[in-house]
């Protein structure tokens, strides 16, 4: 190469800094064919062009947005106005449904850091009368089972619904129990699987506004019992009357206690 063809050139160093893209990454795209300087010179030495650091940089965003090296490749051998028009309106695609499941995962954080807080701040001891505003949630298919012995599809199924619809895991999970059922006593029925979500986009079910009788207790779901004879007590006592489900909700779960002692689960009925 002439010196002044030369000076027209970028070494590999000065379009690594220019670009962004760290020199190994340069070395591994032209090794792999994705990529490669628009010319090399016996010696080996890599050069490129100002026009190329365009080409870079889709490339390098393809390959952040996950798109498989052997789809970057084939782009990068057939470039075109319309097969840059087709890749771009793809990747915008999954970049909105990437911003969508980045966004629900802030929710989940922010839901988590919420709990937890409510959770290190709440009395264990007595029942009291809260009044609580509407609740976003996302349930699952409603069904009936032992909350200690709830089949596996059921959750398999649940978990499936969450990623469907972008609710990520790690929401504060809890259950639902369903009016007639507290009726009959029998607070080992579980209704509904439940997560307490952060945005109004993620839900398909409300908790609503009013008056609930709530409490706390150390442990997990599956340890609600003494929860509830605390609650129907406190209900009797002050003559209410059970005009809604019962929420459960895991407050303080294993991220924030290994020990089921150290967990908190709080219960809320509807009630006037």
């Amino acid at each position: 190469m002439k010196k002044q063809e030369k000076d027209n050139y970028l070494t590999i160093s000065e379009f690594s800094r220019i670009s962004e893209i760290k020199r190994k990454a340069l070395i591994f795209y032209d090794n792999t064919g994705v990529f490669s300087p628009k010319y090399t010179a016996p010696n080996g030495y890599r050069y490129y062009t100002h026009d190329q650091i365009y080409v870079i940089a889709v490339v390098n965003l393809l390959k952040e947005l996950g798109m498989p090296l052997s789809e970057i490749k084939e782009y990068t051998a057939n470039i075109s106005p319309e097969n840059a028009i087709s890749l771009l309106k793809e990747q915008e695609r999954n970049l909105v449904s990437k911003i969508e499941e980045l966004q629900s995962i802030q929710d989940m954080l922010g839901m988590k850091l919420q709990k937890l807080e409510e959770g290190v701040s709440a009395r264990v001891d007595g029942v009291q009368i809260q009044c609580f505003k509407k609740v976003p949630i996302f349930i699952s298919d409603p069904f009936l089972a032992d909350r200690k012995s709830i089949p596996d599809d059921i959750w398999l199924n649940f978990y499936t619904k969450c990623k469907q619809n972008h609710v990520s895991f790690g929401y504060p999970e809890g259950y639902l129990i369903k009016g007639e059922t507290l009726s009959s006593g029998h607070i080992s029925k579980v209704s509904n699987i439940m997560v307490y979500v952060n945005d109004i986009r993620y839900a398909n079910n409300m908790i609503s506004e009013g008056y609930y009788a709530t409490a706390f207790g150390k442990g997990g779901l599956e340890n609600t019992e003494e929860i509830y004879d605390r609650i129907f007590t406190f209900i009797k006592e002050k003559d209410c009357r059970i005009i809604g489900d019962a929420y459960e909700e895991r407050l303080i779960d294993e991220v924030g206690s290994s020990q089921k002692e150290g967990q908190l689960t709080r219960v809320r009925i509807r009630i006037e």
